[in-house]
């Protein structure tokens, strides 16, 4: 008998010892990658392994896990089990699947798979629930098989937690080196100076904002019929929004090159080009001008932008919608282009869309009505004066609050 008593403890200290140096190597594996899926893996190999079974599910509902192995459900077929998981709540340490009330569904699908076992394992604060099938031969698990599931599953929720703030922490430094190359990219883009025009006033105030957008503006020039102005706002934001900026700028300082002299054909072929990039699926919207100071004329084409406006002598207001579709979506657009003489004092208001849509606390926009109501008011200032008047009345007006997204505001005034 003592013999026997002692060959049974041996072959149980024996085992202990494998279950030992199987946790060990269980932990030093969990930590080998921070992949959730290689974790789960590592952890569905140690438990089916160490207990014998061949059916296994992790379902961690705040992280969206679901994992099984040993069955399959099926492509929708998973769904059945997870909403009904959704709303099981356990009040024991182990719930044995046949003890739950024959009215549920849950019993029905986890039973349908031969999960006849539910831990549930408390991990940061939340359930998350492993679900277990019987030994290879059929047999149950006994408590002791259990109690060491329960504990390898919270080992590994921990590292499945470990690796999921990893995981976080990798994409927000990813993204914020992302929008750091797409706020170089966007500085590049802009003039280094403003430079001096014959007869011209002209100021220009860019706000970024945290995210990098795609507003853009640009000065091109001199050629020997003026300079060209330009406003843009470019679809989205961060890097792809800035790489097509810079795609984009790198089009009219081409087109610009070429002088072509009228601004509906310079327009067109820009176009052309861009939608050579954009394949017709992304787009820009421009506001164009060419200011030829020596006869205080503008010739200007609007595609797609938010229609700046001309202030004549008399206080009248002029929207300058005329041009034609937005760039980057039709390859062969046509547009047309307006043509004035500004009379010393008459003034231009360009901008982008973050200008007029910057919110107050109530959530009401600034409005196209208000920025020209204060330029209206103020159109004896200079082009500088009249741009920090407009920009009080909108940090007033805003109190404050970030704007959702970059603005640039362009003022031209006739001297």
């Amino acid at each position: 008998m003592e013999e026997a008593g002692s060959g049974r403890l041996i072959r149980e200290l024996k085992l202990k010892r494998l279950q030992f140096n199987s946790i060990s190597e269980f932990s030093a594996t969990l930590y080998s990658s921070f992949d959730i899926d290689h974790v789960i893996r590592v952890f569905f190999s140690t438990i089916m392994g160490q207990l014998g079974i061949s059916r296994i599910l992790l379902y961690d509902q705040e992280n969206g896990i679901f994992r099984k192995r040993g069955f399959s459900s099926g492509g929708e077929k998973e769904n059945p089990i997870s909403k009904c998981l959704d709303t099981l709540i356990l009040n024991s340490a182990v719930c044995r699947v046949e003890e739950l009330p024959r009215e549920q569904e849950i019993r029905k699908q986890l039973l349908k798979h031969r999960i006849h076992y539910l831990i549930p394992v408390e991990s940061s604060g939340r359930p998350v629930l492993v679900g277990l099938g019987l030994k290879f031969n059929s047999r149950e698990l006994s408590e002791e098989d259990l109690e060491l599931a329960g504990f390898i599953a919270r080992f590994a929720m921990i590292a499945v937690n470990n690796t999921i703030m990893v995981n976080r922490l990798i994409e927000s430094q990813r993204i914020e080196h992302e929008i750091s190359i797409a706020r170089d990219i966007q500085q590049s883009l802009l003039p280094q100076a403003i430079p001096s025009l014959d007869h011209f006033d002209l100021c220009v105030e860019y706000r970024p904002i945290h995210e990098v957008g795609g507003d853009y503006y640009d000065i091109l020039g001199p050629r020997r019929d003026g300079h060209v102005i330009l406003i843009a706002d470019v679809e989205g934001k961060g890097l792809p929004a800035a790489l097509l900026a810079a795609s984009s700028q790198a089009v009219f300082h081409v087109v610009n090159d070429l002088f072509v002299s009228s601004s509906s054909r310079f327009m067109a072929k820009a176009n052309s080009l861009i939608c050579d990039f954009t394949h017709c699926n992304r787009f820009i919207t421009v506001f164009w001008m060419l200011l030829d100071g020596r006869a205080r004329r503008v010739t200007c084409v609007n595609a797609g932008h938010e229609p700046p406006f001309h202030v004549d002598t008399q206080g009248r207001v002029r929207r300058l919608e005329r041009g034609g579709f937005l760039a980057g979506f039709v390859p062969d657009a046509e547009y047309e282009q307006e043509e004035f003489v500004m009379q010393p004092g008459e003034i231009i208001v360009a901008f982008t869309d973050g200008v007029i849509e910057a919110e107050n606390e109530a959530g009401q926009e600034f409005g196209r009505e208000r920025l020209e109501e204060i330029t209206l008011a103020h159109r004896e200032l200079g082009a500088r004066a009249l741009t920090d008047r407009i920009i009080a009345a909108i940090d007033g007006f805003t109190a404050g609050r970030i704007s959702r997204d970059d603005f640039t505001l362009l003022v031209l005034k006739s001297r």
